[in-house]
């Protein structure tokens, strides 16, 4: 396999920034997006039920129903788990005295569910949310508003806009 390396004249990364960027891998994802999936999961779920909640709503909307089958290829990509393993973590959202997912019987298909968050699931949703945004303003209080932004528009250019903003506005 060849590595080309960009040319002087070339606006493609080089190595050594692809290398800067690499070296925040490690404490971004483990560090930080550890403690913000725990923070997230409120002591409350697992992080893979966290991550079905926050699946729906962000591929699907608070009122809109999500195919099983898309969640159950999402979760063994994101978390190695089998289909049985999801199976059991759906009961367990559904199965509550207040239930955080309702599933039914697809009406183009009766061999597909279907997957939608409940109200309860919903306000689940929302405090997540609060306690995702709590955690930031204690990570990232030496962070100036236009230093974040800037680093929001390099997100962005990297792997599209926020699924957030246009969902849910910008609360106070």
């Amino acid at each position: 396999m060849s590595h080309v390396q960009p040319d002087e004249h070339s606006d493609a990364p080089s190595r050594a920034t692809l290398t800067d960027l690499l070296g925040f891998f490690y404490p971004i994802h483990y560090r930080i997006g550890m403690e913000l999936e725990r923070r997230m999961c409120q002591g409350r779920l697992s992080r893979q039920q966290a991550a079905i909640i926050w699946l729906i709503e962000s591929e699907v909307g608070p009122h809109g129903w999500m195919r099983r089958k898309l969640i159950e290829q999402a979760l063994s990509n994101w978390f190695e788990t089998r289909n049985s393993h999801v199976s059991m973590l759906l009961q367990e959202l559904s199965a509550s005295s207040e239930p955080f997912i309702v599933q039914r019987t697809n009406p183009a298909s009766a061999r597909e569910k279907l997957v939608a968050l409940t109200d309860h699931g919903r306000q689940f949703f929302d405090t997540m949310i609060d306690a995702g945004l709590a955690y930031f303003g204690e990570l990232l209080p030496q962070l100036t508003e236009s230093e974040l932004r800037d680093g929001i528009r390099f997100l962005g250019k990297a792997f599209g806009p926020p699924a957030l903003g246009d969902r849910i506005g910008h609360r106070e």
